[in-house]
């Protein structure tokens, strides 16, 4: 997956939802490489996405939208010009 740089709306709702400083907000940024995102915070971000960009997330496919780099390019794939 080719990793884009995050915008700076996506970047600073992602930084207020997990609790970050935007600057750790990476395209490599995942479940994986921050503790505190855990099944709860995923909730957050997944219910926060979908309210500031106005789509919505097939639930079957939201586990599997696990770093930034995926969910830019759900994002896009919904057709949200980031």
């Amino acid at each position: 997956m080719t990793s884009q740089p995050v915008p700076e709306s996506l970047r600073s709702l992602l930084a207020d939802t997990l609790d970050i400083p935007s600057a750790e907000v990476t395209p490599e940024l995942s479940t994986q490489t921050l503790e505190s995102w855990d099944s709860f915070t995923h909730l957050q971000v997944i219910l926060a996405l979908e309210g500031e960009y106005g789509v919505q997330f097939d639930p079957q496919r939201i586990p599997d939208l696990t770093s930034v780099a995926k969910l830019q390019a759900a994002l896009a794939e919904k057709g949200v010009a980031l």
